[in-house]
Formats: C-alpha cells, structure tokens, sequence
C-alpha cells in the first residue's frame, strides 16, 4: 500500500541522473501547467451542504395558485453571450451549445471583445489551436490594454520569442489590475471600517477586528490575481531555462521573473519549483534543496488551508474557495526532490497524492524511484507490480507508463539479488 511503501526506512544514496519523467508529459510544453485547467468549468465546494437550507411551507408557497400578476415587469431576456456562459457554466459545460451561441453572438456583433475571449479559449481547451489562435489574435487587436486570459492562451499556442511576448503582456495587464484592485479595495475597507467605528455600539466588535476582517477581505480578493501572476512568471522562467536558454542574458531574465514573482508571491508552488530547477541548473545544489524544502512548506500550508475551510461553517459564499495544490505541480516538486535525496519529503507528498487518487500512476512511478535511491529494491517492485495492474485494468493511455515501470524494475533489480524479468512480474499480477 502507499502508506507502507512510505514507511520504509531512508538511507543516503546517489540519485539517477535523471527521474522519471511523467510520459504524458514528453510532447508537453513546460508551461503546460498554467492554464490545463478549463477555465470555464465551475469547481465543486468541498463544503458540506447545510441543512434545512430550504423549508418548503407546509401549504405550499403562498400565492402559487394564483394568477401571475400583470403589472410585473417580466425578467431580462439573457443576451447570446449570456446563455452561452450558462452552457459553459453547467455541469457538465454544454460546449456544443456554447460554441454555436459564441458564433451567432459574433456572426450579430463581430467585435465583441467578450465573445471573441470566451470562442477562443472554449476552441483552445477543445484542441482547435489554429482557430482559437486566429480568434483570440482578433480580440488582441480589438483590445490589447485588457483582458490578460487571452494573452495567457496565445502564449500556450506559441513559442519562443512570441509566447514570451505574449506572458509579458499578460503578466503586465495582471499587475496594473491587481494594483487598481489593491487599491480600491484598501479604500473601501477603510471606509467601511471608518464608518463602522463610529456608529458601532458597545457591543460591536471592537476597530481591532474590523480592520483586521477589512484587511482579509482585501487579501481574498486580490489572491487570485496574486497567484495567477506568480504562475505567469514562473512560465516566463521556465522559458528561459528550454527555449530561449541561448539567449546571452537569458540566466539574468530568469532571476529576474522569478524575483518579481516571489515578490507577489513568496509561497508559489510554481515559482519555487521553478527556482529548484533553476538552481539545479546552475549547480547550486544547496540552494536547490533550500528552495524544495521550501516549496515543501508551502505545498503543506496550501493543504492545511483547504481542509480548514472545509471545516469551516460559515455562509462567506463570496470568498474564493482555497483548492489543494495541483497534482502535476506537487509530482514535477517530487521529482526535483528525488533528484537532490530529498526522498523523505518526496515520499510524504507521493503518499498525499496516492491518498487523493490510489490510481495515479505517475506517483507509484515517483514512489517506487524514491525506493531506489534509498536502496530499497523490494520496496520499489512492489511499486512497479502496483503500476502494472493499472496499466493492465485501464489499458489506453496507461501503457506509456508501462517502458517507464521497465526503467524503474531495471534499476530496483541492479542492487536485487535475482532479477526478474517485467514478464514475469506481470505473471505473478496475474
């Protein structure tokens, strides 16, 4: 099981030059990451439903029987770009419906910057990039000052020099909207807090806790925005490190996008591990594991976070729901934290992600080279033997796994004392 596989004991032990990698990952663009969730798609609270949150009268409502009164003005007719966000927003998003609404919305107003957005990510998540690409470079020309999403998208259909001048538009649109937000909000804040101070009575809270919940209020509605543009910098980053890396100042521009990400967001995910990478890169290996353990901690807040609020009974529903780390994110962390011996720490986040999903393959891979590299060959079949009942009960995709449990076998069976072959590891499964 996981949690057995992540008690056995740790030892010292040179790491592979190189973890495995995540095979879905291989033709992936390293800023993937970014923006692989469906932006359109309404998350699920993690909060328990209340009870009794409606009480239907016995006698039923008052009046339902009765004619609807004539003189009521009747409900606004939603426009073509309405309905086609309530397609987006259902469960599950109706994108059929959505794309023919976008396309009469464009078809009456051509330039309407919104629907353009909207058609061009909705065409980017259904892997149309050329058409996303050509209606998302329309809404860039119609209004280059706004909208930082579209730009985000454009950099994860381009390349090089191009996707780097798209993130930076993004990121520049991201910041002047955080700072008009910082300071709006602040100013609301202090307004609200003023005027409630004097008006409070003795038994209002006291003008401690209404600028502290002023304060909060501030902070949840900035975090978005705060994390999104940490991400943007930690892609501008990860440029910098594959495709643009001759540049002669590219290791300068990477400190420099990671530095002003830290600086909105010190607790990244993504901009710590970009910085790990980066200090591998460089041969800093101290500083490497410095910055892993670091994101460690932040990975752990991240959690601790998202189960208080899902302990919380409050009816906030205006505050952003805090979600767990994403699981590519914490598995490429894992991988760097392999690579520097750090496979305790590893094995605690692995074991996290196996808790969420018993199923993920690509962290009994993870799990099983933290084995290897504490010398724990049996440990590490074991790993492999999990992995090969998943590939062989979902089949599919799974089977790029499958070469990588070879690699992974081949080096458990280096320090065991009777190799087997994977035939016949699969024949034992059996």
């Amino acid at each position: 099981s996981a949690s057995a596989s992540a008690s056995a004991s740790s030892s010292s032990a040179p790491a592979p030059a190189s973890v495995a990698a995540d095979p879905s990952a291989r033709s992936r663009s390293p800023r993937g990451r970014l923006l692989k969730k469906r932006r359109f798609f309404r998350r699920k609270s993690s909060r328990a439903p209340k009870e009794n949150f409606l009480v239907l009268p016995q006698d039923g409502f008052e009046g339902e029987d009765e004619e609807e009164d004539e003189g009521a003005e009747p409900l606004p007719e939603l426009s073509l770009l309405e309905q086609a966000n309530q397609c987006l927003e259902a469960f599950p998003p109706q994108t059929g419906q959505a794309r023919e609404l976008l396309e009469r919305a464009l078809e009456a107003e051509p330039e309407s910057f919104e629907a353009l957005d909207t058609l061009g990510v909705l065409l980017s998540e259904e892997g149309e990039a050329e058409k996303a690409r050509e209606v998302l470079l329309r809404s860039a020309k119609l209004r280059p000052e706004a909208g930082a999403e579209k730009f985000l998208y454009l950099a994860q259909l381009s390349a090089g020099a191009e996707a780097l001048g798209h993130f930076t538009r993004g990121a520049s649109i991201l910041k002047a909207e955080f700072e008009a937000l910082k300071v709006a909000a602040e100013a609301a804040g202090a307004e609200r807090s003023t005027g409630t101070s004097s008006s409070s009575s003795s038994t209002g809270p006291p003008p401690a806790a209404e600028a502290t919940a002023a304060k909060a209020s501030v902070e949840r509605r900035l975090a978005p925005l705060r994390q999104q543009f940490a991400g943007v910098q930690a892609s501008i980053a990860e440029l910098y490190m594959t495709e643009l890396g001759d540049e002669a100042d590219a290791e300068d521009k990477c400190e420099a996008a990671l530095a002003e990400g830290l600086a909105m967001h010190a607790s990244s995910l993504e901009l710590l591990t970009s910085m790990v990478a980066h200090r591998k890169i460089q041969g800093c290996a101290d500083d490497a594991k410095a910055a892993a353990l670091a994101a460690v901690a932040a990975v752990k807040s991240a959690i601790e976070a998202a189960e208080a609020e899902s302990d919380e009974d409050d009816d906030d529903l205006m505050r952003p729901c805090v979600e767990l780390p994403d699981e590519e994110a914490v598995a490429g962390l894992c991988r760097h934290l392999i690579d520097l011996e750090q496979t305790s720490e590893a094995r605690e986040l692995l074991v996290g992600l196996l808790e969420r999903d018993e199923e993920d393959l690509r962290a009994w891979v993870l799990l099983g080279w933290c084995h290897v590299v504490e010398k724990d060959p049996e440990t590490a079949k074991d790993c492999v033997r999990h992995g090969l009942r998943l590939v062989k009960q979902h089949g599919g995709e799974s089977d790029d796994f499958k070469p990588e449990l070879q690699k992974l076998l081949k080096k458990a069976q280096a320090t065991a004392a009777a190799p087997k072959p994977l035939e016949a590891i699969e024949e034992e499964n059996e």
